[in-house]
């Protein structure tokens, strides 16, 4: 977005003669950006996936105190600030939660999940390691660059085996999201708030009770199911405590432990290590999507 420095010499630069349009500053993540009035309606009309976002946002604008939207945005932009173009900011991920309940899909992998901890290990733009801790029926899905490893070996072998051969020789693309700096940042404003309480938390402390879902207006656009999102959320740092999500065919719920944002996470975070042995097997790139979903369900592609 242009910044208030370029706006001046761009002042400057216009003909006595040229009528100025107004400058509109734009609330987000508790940040004003200043944009001229038809570069901001030009860009909304140039984007059908953010016509909403004139209707969301500009009214926020005036509003001193933060408001729900506000909130929400502030919540989302260390998760959205991965996918940032621009090398500025954290671009890696760690966060450790515990699986509560998953209905939908495949139940008997999900036994293996419940009440267990699991670590998601992610860095932009082609980085992920999740791992099921439980001792017993322990899983490592790895990718680094174009390597993709598994734990233990049954799990590989049974990926090899159903594959297709486009999967045996294709390459996994990188984690993207289909979208511009400036629609990241304005992404917030694509969701509707269900819910929004103020409450406390199991502690006692301030906590905020949130519902939000993708926009119908957004769904449609970019050819995605409806999400439904509930979210129990620290009022001192914005943390998530508690998260709920719920599809047509699937819902769950997870404690959120610990989550870090970095600039990048150290190398052997990519490795296996040494304790896992000959249990490892390496996997062929375009087999990631499959393997995640094997464990747990997600779809990351």
């Amino acid at each position: 977005m242009p910044t208030l420095n370029r706006l001046r010499r761009a002042k400057k630069a216009e003909p006595r003669t040229t009528k100025r349009s107004a400058v509109i500053f734009v609330k987000v993540a508790g940040h004003s950006v200043a944009m001229r009035g038809t570069n901001f309606a030009n860009m909304l009309c140039g984007s059908r996936r953010l016509i909403l976002a004139a209707f969301v946002l500009l009214p926020a604008a005036s509003f001193a105190a933060l408001n729900r939207y506000d909130i929400l945005a502030r919540i989302l932009q260390p998760y959205l600030a991965l996918f940032y173009s621009s090398k500025s900011g954290g671009k890696a991920l760690e966060l450790e939660a515990v699986v509560r309940s998953i209905e939908g899909g495949n139940s008997a992998t999900y036994s293996a999940l419940l009440n267990q901890p699991v670590k998601l290990s992610f860095q932009c733009p082609d980085k992920l390691r999740l791992e099921i801790l439980n001792p017993d029926h322990r899983k490592i899905v790895c990718r680094n660059g174009q390597r993709v490893w598994v734990y233990p070996r049954e799990l590989g072998a049974e990926l090899v085996a159903t594959a297709s051969n486009p999967e045996k020789t294709g390459k996994a693309p990188d984690f993207r999201l289909p979208l511009s700096d400036q629609e990241l940042v304005l992404l917030p404003a694509m969701f509707r708030i269900l819910r929004f309480n103020s409450v406390t938390d199991s502690w006692g402390s301030p906590a905020w009770d949130l519902e939000f879902r993708t926009d119908p207006t957004l769904e449609k656009e970019l050819k995605v199911p409806g999400v439904v999102v509930g979210a129990l959320i620290r009022q001192n740092d914005f943390g998530i405590e508690h998260l709920k999500m719920r599809s047509g065919v699937w819902s769950g719920e997870m404690d959120v432990n610990t989550v870090r944002f970095s600039a990048q996470l150290p190398p052997e975070t990519w490795e296996p290590s040494a304790d896992l042995g000959d249990e490892v097997v390496e996997l062929p790139p375009a087999l990631l999507g499959s393997a995640l979903r094997k464990v747990s369900n997600l779809n990351i592609q």
